[in-house]
Order: C-alpha cells, then sequence, then structure tokens
C-alpha cells in the first residue's frame, strides 16, 4: 500500500516541508530513515485531504529511530489525522 510521509528535510542549507507518497510495498519504516532521516519527526497516513499542504504541526509528531521495525511501530500508533496537523492553502 501506498503512503503519505509529511516530514521536513535540509536540502541545499534549506529546510523543506515535503509531501511525499511512497511506492507500493516498500518497507516505509526503513524509508524514514533516509527521509526524513533519523531525530526527525514525521507524520504517516494511507492518505491525505487533496490540497497544497504548507504546514505542519509537528508538536506531538513521531520521531523516527535507527530501528525500521520501531518505526512501523510509531506509524501504526500515530493518532492524530491530516485534519489535525496539516495546513492547506488554501484552507480546506
Amino acid at each position: 500500500m501506498q503512503m503519505k510521509v509529511i516530514c521536513e528535510k535540509e536540502i541545499s542549507g534549506v529546510m523543506r516541508l515535503l509531501n511525499i507518497t511512497t511506492a507500493t510495498g516498500i518497507d516505509v519504516g526503513a524509508f524514514l530513515r533516509t527521509t526524513p532521516g533519523v531525530g526527525m519527526p514525521f507524520w504517516c497516513w494511507p492518505t491525505i485531504p487533496g490540497g497544497r499542504v504548507v504546514a505542519t504541526d509537528f508538536t506531538d509528531a513521531p520521531i523516527v529511530t535507527s530501528d525500521a521495525a520501531t518505526n512501523n511501530q510509531l506509524i501504526a500508533a500515530i493518532t492524530a489525522t491530516p485534519q489535525e496537523v496539516l495546513t492547506y492553502d488554501p484552507p480546506l
């Protein structure tokens, strides 16, 4: 199943908000170790509402670990909905 990963990653010295759709069948827990990287907050859901995501509240977001299995457990434990933590332009 594809997943939507919302995270921040430094690219060319600038922190960017990324909205990534993973390929079907990849280990998302392993993927998170490189994007966004260990120690970084993230959100992950099967789908999110359509539109342009311009900001994210990472206050209670899980933090990527170096262990793929632990990251997959963190994904499974996410209770926040996209509507609670994502900001869209224009607003939904």
